[in-house]
């Protein structure tokens, strides 16, 4: 009974006395295990002592190197401890064992997987179309990894093409192509000195981007003004080859670059993460990847991100990036957000991801030129982009005698590939509708002259596979073009570089380019369309096609007002086809005694 009432009593006392022993115990097997991981870490770092920090998101001292780099990290041999590692754990054939595992990047590194810039899908599948080995080129699911060489366009993608993209194994090629590629780090990995451990980082300068970029449509170039010349080394430095070149000793000189570089934005500033690593689904195109359009900053709506939005990492991420988790973010898509523009006192600002500098952001609410009737399908791009790069005839000779490197098996193969072009242009763009129906720039994308030697070295086929394709150039200016410069202009128009004229009532072009004595196609590669609206070449999608006929005659008959009527805000363009009536109808009109041509 006594000892029943002591414990009765000293319940409490007893429970308490257990708990905090608990507690006690608990704390002892925590330490041991912190220890223990950090012991575990140790293991690698005892032999590489003088390993810096990847970045302040990866602290050596709290992952090792095991973690990322896989390995046995519980032994101090080295053969042993090198066993199952890898050198670079971002590569995409075993990323979700590194960099996707569980409680670090997985949805980003299933997102790199599926995304554009490594199944260069659009790439692919328009090239078969383009050589007229498929039917479509639309295929989300085609992979330039998996491309089987089976004919002359696949050849070309494997020998030609697939040095660029995102899976391809760094250090494969000399020169910039074996920068290209290893996963997650063609983009996050800083090289500077090959002596030590590279660091990581989210803050990524336009030569990233540029070293894929600066071919085909060359927007990188473009947007920072750089204009590759020819080939000559001109404008030459001194009597000697210009020391500005690219890679492949492609000289370039600087002309008038984009409005956003002039600011200071790099890449990065507009194409936030979904942009470049993916949405999580798989698209056949890169238009399709990107969300941003101008319309997302310049008539930027703005939305709070749910506490679980991947916006948030991006912006923990960063370490010049600092907004309030109650902050309203410019949403480019339903749960997609642009993590550094923002709105303060009604103002709409950009925060620059290198420096955290911040710009005002101009809001496009109603300006007289975007409203105009007829302007409605007009893209911010077909007015606000200075030029746009146009690299015409790609003279493309195979021979099979000769053998080339095939960049997906790594293994030299019969075949052999040799490119050439007729001339590249950096100037007006030619416009026409995208497959969105919207009035965009126009470039040759690309246009293939095919060549095909036999065992003897005599031609065996000749082939001509002529495309077109609308893309933002980057080169946008807040000037835009008079609007003669677009109304009146054959080269704007898809008819060519030359003049447009009037005789017998009938329009006709008088084209600079004879394409019959260059003995280069029927009609001049920078033509996309005859006057009656028939296509001279095929375009890159589907949905995609010069202005017809119709529209040609509706946008030169205008040009005709202009000489009097050069604003606007001119009355007789709020109702164009009323204004034209009340021409036919009324022969006192100032314009009935002009010796001009009527419109």
């Amino acid at each position: 009974m006594a000892v029943k009432h002591w414990v009765k009593f000293n319940l409490p006392l007893i429970l308490a006395s257990a708990t905090l022993s608990l507690l006690i115990i608990v704390a002892i097997l925590d330490q041991s295990k912190n220890t223990s991981d950090v012991a575990l870490a140790d293991q690698c770092l005892t032999c590489h002592t003088d390993e810096h920090d990847m970045s302040a998101s990866h602290p050596n001292a709290v992952l090792g190197c095991a973690k990322c780099h896989l390995g046995n990290p519980l032994v101090a041999d080295q053969k042993i401890a090198h066993q199952g590692m890898v050198k670079n754990p971002s590569n995409l054939h075993w990323v979700q064992k590194t960099c996707g595992q569980t409680d670090c990047h997985v949805e980003w590194a299933e997102r790199v997987r599926k995304s554009i810039m490594t199944s260069n899908a659009g790439l692919v599948a328009s090239t078969l179309f383009q050589w007229q080995e498929r039917g479509s080129p639309n295929d989300s699911t085609i992979n330039i990894a998996e491309v089987p060489d089976t004919s002359l366009a696949s050849s070309h993608v494997r020998k030609m093409c697939a040095g660029c993209h995102v899976n391809k194994p760094t250090g494969d090629l000399p020169g910039e192509f074996g920068q290209r590629g290893g996963g997650c780090n063609d983009c996050h990995l800083v090289r500077e000195d090959s002596t030590r451990h590279p660091t990581l980082t989210v803050q990524m300068e336009i030569n990233v981007c540029e070293k894929c970029h600066n071919r085909s449509d060359r927007t990188v170039l473009t947007y920072q003004g750089k204009f590759e010349s020819e080939g000559y080394g001109t404008p030459f430095k001194q009597g000697y080859f210009s020391d500005q070149t690219l890679s492949g000793n492609r000289c370039y000189y600087h002309i008038t670059s984009d409005v956003h570089f002039e600011a200071g934005m790099v890449c990065i500033d507009c194409h936030d993460a979904e942009d470049v690593m993916g949405d999580g689904r798989r698209h056949a195109h890169l238009e399709e990847q990107v969300h941003v359009r101008c319309q997302t900053c310049h008539q930027a709506q703005f939305a709070r991100p749910n506490r679980e939005n991947l916006v948030w990492k991006v912006i923990q991420s960063n370490p010049v990036l600092s907004v309030p988790c109650d902050s309203l973010l410019a949403e480019v898509q339903p749960s997609i957000f642009l993590s550094n523009v923002f709105q303060k006192n009604n103002q709409v600002y950009l925060r620059r991801k290198l420096d955290g500098n911040i710009l005002k952001i101009s809001q496009n609410t109603r300006q007289i030129d975007c409203q105009l009737p007829g302007h409605d399908r007009l893209s911010c791009q077909s007015c606000h982009s200075a030029y746009t790069p146009q690299c015409y005839g790609c003279h493309d000779l195979y021979d099979p005698r000769r053998k080339q490197l095939d960049k997906i098996s790594q293994k030299e193969t019969k075949g052999h590939w040799s490119e050439g072009r007729s001339y590249l242009r950096f100037e007006e763009p030619t416009l026409g509708v995208d497959q969105r129906g919207k009035i965009m720039p126009f470039a040759p994308g690309c246009q293939v002259f095919l060549t095909v030697l036999d065992d003897q070295g005599q031609i065996q086929k000749q082939a001509e596979y002529l495309t077109m394709a609308a893309f933002d150039p980057h080169s946008t200016r807040l000037k835009t073009p008079l609007c003669e410069d677009c109304h009146l202009s054959a080269k704007r128009l898809g008819l060519g570089k030359g003049h447009l004229t009037l005789e017998d009532g009938e329009l006709r072009t008088v084209s600079l380019y004879d394409a019959r004595a260059a003995h280069l196609s029927t009609f001049p590669l920078e033509q996309m369309v005859t006057l009656d609206g028939q296509p001279t070449q095929t375009m890159s999608r589907f949905k995609a096609r010069p202005f017809s006929g119709q529209e040609i005659e509706k946008i030169v008959r205008v040009a005709y007002c202009l000489t009097c009527h050069d604003q606007s805000s001119d009355a007789i363009y709020q109702n164009f086809s009323q204004s034209l009536q009340r021409f036919v109808r009324e022969p006192d009109l100032p314009c009935q005694q002009l010796k001009e041509p009527h419109p």
